[in-house]
């Protein structure tokens, strides 16, 4: 069973909850990003009780690591960047971005074929490239709706023209 229940969908960025958007509006502020023309998708995710009795019982959740009952995460397409908001009520909201020029995506969990058979969070695709020692990954779970697929499809096409322009 999967850990999360997940529903994507395209947004525009006066849709994304206040805070969201003031914490998104200032990290691309910051970065000197406008985002009037970027594309964004937010993903609801549900971390629903646990299945045992006694995990409902104590009030446990099927990915117990997850502080939140549901989180939001938002990507945002920008045309030279990527950003992803992550939000929920006891983990706070974070923003990270990164250059398209810089990013790599791969669908699944990044951590290859094998893994990704017995891995809980088979939807989703995996970006590498954000800066630190060595470059860092986030794995990004989306529903199973086909805006989900459009939105990898999207992502994967503007990363490789930004490193492939004509």
């Amino acid at each position: 069973m999967a850990t999360y229940v997940r529903h994507t969908r395209p947004v525009q960025i006066d849709e994304l909850p206040a805070h969201v958007r003031e914490n998104l509006s200032a990290h691309a502020e910051s970065r000197q990003l406008a985002l009037g023309t970027a594309r964004l998708w937010l993903t609801h995710s549900e971390n629903p009780p646990a299945g045992s009795a006694f995990g409902r019982l104590v009030g446990r959740r099927l990915n117990p690591a997850d502080p939140d009952a549901e989180h939001i995460t938002v990507l945002v397409l920008h045309p030279t960047h990527l950003l992803v908001v992550t939000d929920g009520a006891k983990r706070g909201t974070a923003v990270l971005s990164l250059p398209l020029m810089q990013a790599s995506v791969a669908a699944g969990t990044g951590l290859g074929p094998a893994f990704d058979r017995l891995a809980d969070e088979p939807g989703g695709f995996t970006i590498t490239g954000f800066a630190g020692e060595q470059p860092g990954s986030y794995f990004v779970g989306m529903g199973p709706e086909p805006e989900a697929v459009d939105c990898f499809e999207e992502v994967r096409s503007a990363i490789a023209a930004a490193k492939n322009p004509t």
